[in-house]
């Protein structure tokens, strides 16, 4: 049974996230430092030394380094077909996986026992006898020792930040909107706010601007129409994209590859099944 998943310890000096994005697969991240804040679908994290994050596919996400000069984390990514390889009757982690991201907490105890688990998957491969075995082993530990630490601790408290509580509103209504036209003008004509105060706003809390954010959040309400077997036309009009061909270029640019060819890939992958 070959499963594939990619681990990294990285280290950063004046470290930034330059843009912010999401992936098929699944990420869990491991700070090692504190680094700011953590944005994630719709909510801001604090980001400090023991976060654990299971981000879900597709989550948009950017981590926003405030006065760091130094950036250390594991990042673990894998796909949902190694979650589905290694789930059985009794532990299926697709469906403790699948539903959505988490944030926690570790104490510094916590953190001094699930480092390790990261370290064992690190190990460099020289090809003996039993190693793939060992690393797809170590693997499955730290699943199962991150799952644990997911559903017995308390999510982290959302950040406590003014400024993100009065953008929070604004996210949410974004979400609710998505297949409508949502206007810059429009937007701050809602709120009563100046446009150009709302695009300021809305950029120093979340690292987004509120154009990248709607359109990220477009890509992604229609690549889940997509696999839900929708048309190309139909999940760009559901999405709120007015124009085919600009759905089409857009969703390209971000996705890696066409919508058609983004669909028949799971509707195809549906039927194989």
């Amino acid at each position: 049974m070959n499963i594939d998943f990619e681990l990294k310890l990285n280290h950063d000096r004046e470290w930034q996230m330059h843009s912010h994005h999401f992936h098929e697969g699944y990420e869990i991240l491991l700070s090692l430092s504190d680094a700011g804040s953590f944005f994630i679908e719709n909510t801001l994290y604090p980001l400090n030394r023991g976060t654990l994050i299971l981000i879900r596919d597709t989550a948009l996400h950017r981590t926003i380094a405030a006065g760091c000069d130094s950036y250390s984390r594991y990042v673990l990514h894998f796909e949902r077909s190694a979650l589905e390889r290694i789930s059985t009757p009794q532990t299926d982690f697709l469906s403790q996986f699948v539903l959505e991201s988490r944030c926690i907490q570790l104490e510094p105890g916590e953190l001094a026992e699930l480092q390790p688990y990261f370290e064992t998957c690190m190990k460099a491969q020289s090809g003996e006898f039993g190693e793939d075995l060992q690393r797809m082993m170590s693997f499955v530990a730290l699943l199962i020792r991150a799952h644990k630490l997911f559903l017995t601790k308390s999510p982290s408290e959302h950040s406590r930040n003014t400024d993100f509580g009065k953008v929070a509103p604004i996210i949410q209504y974004i979400q609710r909107n998505l297949g409508e036209s949502l206007k810059l003008e429009e937007i701050a004509d809602h709120f009563f706010i100046n446009k150009y105060h709302l695009c300021h706003s809305f950029k120093a809390v979340t690292g987004f601007s509120v154009g990248e954010y709607i359109i990220h959040n477009r890509v992604m309400k229609a690549r889940a129409l997509l696999r839900g077997g929708h048309s190309v036309q139909a999940a760009g009009e559901l999405s709120g994209f007015q124009n085919n061909a600009h759905f089409i270029r857009t969703f390209g640019k971000l996705s890696g590859m066409s919508p058609g060819k983004y669909r028949k890939a799971f509707v195809g992958r549906g039927k194989e099944a």
